[in-house]
């Protein structure tokens, strides 16, 4: 677990965040020219976000290095913002991760048959893995967060592995799926070419992500720490399309969750609009945050956030 002082680094607010990071070009088209879209977070700290003006897409900048998220997601991301602090996760996480398990295996219904191999990177505490096992699919968990890997393990019995190169080199899946990870990532494009590398013929390939466009929220409350790299709808499919991949016409989409499979050549490119980067600044400008505090804009999404937790903490499994 991660030390009491390094959380409480990451929660006051008006400070940077405790990393160093590095300079990085864009994931999704290598350009290195941006734009600012934020200068703080949810949590009102300190943090530098920018739009690529090639592309469109969201990154914290300086980038954290590696070694830094490695040892942040394995230790301290859960406590920081799930407030898990023991050895099992929290009721709210593992009610809400039921509902969102059961919405995840609804959607992929008709890939879930029986005997399908399936691969949930990111898989968490390991609700979506039982729910996909308890329809006769063999399941295979990527989870960096040790503990609540090993909930998944002796909770579930599911297998979990620590990284995605700890796979066997031919290993290949009817289903991949990779809920709400890709923001986490300091490489998501590439990770995205490497799980499209592991879909069997005909597979398919799950993603959801958080929608940085939507309306609803007050431009603080959609960037903080633990998302590196934001985006939209445009640049989740320019991102899927790097890796050969295009909706799959059989399958529901809403908004940023969106099934993929192996691109066709009917396939039109996913190609981000230009001046997209120009809108997103303009779109995500937050106050400062004196500005904010003062404005009470602050109030109704921390009412939402406790409300959730609330709800999920004592809700019916």
């Amino acid at each position: 677990m991660s030390s009491p002082l390094h959380l409480v680094r990451h929660a006051v607010p008006f400070t940077r965040y405790p990393y160093r990071g590095e300079g990085m070009a864009c994931n999704l088209c290598g350009g290195t020219e941006t734009l600012t879209v934020a200068e703080t977070d949810r949590r009102l700290k300190r943090l530098h976000s920018v739009a690529c003006t090639g592309c469109g897409l969201i990154r914290t900048d300086p980038m954290p290095s590696a070694a830094e998220l490695d040892a942040y997601y394995a230790s301290a991301y859960r406590a920081a913002y799930q407030f898990a602090l023991g050895r099992r996760p929290p009721r709210h996480h593992l009610n809400r991760s039921r509902r969102e398990a059961r919405f995840r295996a609804d959607l992929l219904g008709p890939a879930l048959r029986p005997g399908a191999r399936v691969l949930d990177v990111g898989s968490g505490s390991g609700e979506f893995l039982a729910a996909a096992r308890a329809r006769g699919c063999d399941v295979t968990g990527i989870e960096p967060g040790r503990t609540y890997a090993a909930y998944a393990r002796a909770e579930h019995g599911t297998p979990v592995l620590d990284r995605l190169d700890e796979l066997p080199p031919d290993a290949v899946f009817n289903v991949v799926t990779v809920h709400h990870v890709l923001e986490h990532l300091r490489d998501p494009v590439d990770t995205l070419v490497r799980l499209a590398g592991r879909l069997a013929p005909g597979g398919v390939l799950y993603a959801a992500v958080p929608n940085m466009a939507a309306t609803g929220k007050p431009p603080h409350e959609r960037f903080h720490f633990a998302h590196v790299h934001g985006f939209v709808r445009q640049t989740l499919d320019a991102a899927a399309g790097r890796a050969g991949l295009a909706p799959h016409p059989a399958y529901r989409r809403e908004d940023t969750t969106v099934v993929y499979r192996h691109a066709e050549a009917s396939d039109a490119p996913c190609l981000p609009e230009p001046g997209l980067a120009q809108d997103l600044a303009a779109a995500l400008a937050p106050l400062r945050p004196g500005a904010y505090i003062a404005s009470g804009a602050w109030i109704a999404p921390m009412v939402r956030r406790n409300a959730k937790a609330i709800r999920d903490t004592f809700a019916a499994r």
